[in-house]
């Protein structure tokens, strides 16, 4: 190329979805911690939480699925977490975007139509499209990804919230679960059974609507970072 790719009014939006699923996880529970991890049928709603919590901390990678109607255009979102690293994908206006957070760098694949809805020309959009983008972490890009972290330490979250209460019993995809509720209409699903991992969270109303699902949990292998990627500059 004659010159540099000028994407300054592109904006790879993550964030929001991550941060959505934060504050419901934060507005749907809260309690104490010192629970015991696992047969929390049992317990009362904090120490559901506190198990929960105490499950969390200890997991050392999961899946993390969503559906909603998100207030950036993003509808879907289905990202693994291993320790610090993320891999995925959401949709975001019509257009699915692979992502992967790797040692702190993102790494993103999209189709042109993501490139030029975000501000691209039609030229630097096809380039871009090839294959996958480097976003490295001194780029002023990397900022739209900061929320991301959040991801991978949904255990704070779930400590910094308020009072919790009991939504009964129910299952969800054949796992019996626990329902934890705030006056909201919020809630948080934790398994019943075995260990008390984190199963579902669901919001009913707001920008944020929708239900996010958590799986996999210390089952997710590790990945590297996509070679040969395009790095954006600075």
């Amino acid at each position: 190329m004659s010159e540099p790719i000028r994407l300054q009014r592109i904006r790879f939006i993550c964030v929001a979805a991550g941060a959505a699923t934060v504050a419901l996880l934060a507005s749907a529970c809260g309690g104490s911690t010192g629970a015991t991890v696992s047969s929390v049928a049992s317990e009362s709603p904090s120490q559901v939480l506190a198990a929960a919590v105490s499950a969390t901390k200890a997991a050392t990678s999961y899946e993390v699925s969503a559906s909603g109607t998100f207030s950036t255009g993003i509808t879907s979102f289905d990202l693994k977490v291993v320790g610090a690293d993320i891999s995925g994908s959401y949709v975001l206006n019509g257009a699915t975007v692979d992502l992967v957070d790797s040692a702190g760098t993102i790494y993103i694949k999209a189709p042109a139509s993501f490139y030029t809805t975000e501000g691209a020309s039609a030229v630097e959009a096809a380039l871009l499209a090839v294959g996958w983008v480097e976003i490295p972490s001194s780029s002023s890009y990397a900022a739209d990804f900061s929320s991301l972290s959040n991801f991978t330490d949904v255990a704070s979250q779930l400590e910094a919230a308020g009072t919790v209460t009991s939504g009964g019993t129910g299952s969800v995809d054949g796992q019996a679960v626990d329902i934890l509720k705030n006056t909201s209409g919020s809630t948080l699903d934790v398994a019943s059974s075995g260990t008390a991992y984190p199963v579902q969270v669901t919001e009913t109303a707001g920008t944020e609507a929708g239900t996010y699902k958590f799986s996999d949990w210390d089952g997710v292998p590790t990945f590297t970072a996509p070679p040969s990627a395009l790095q954006l500059p600075s």
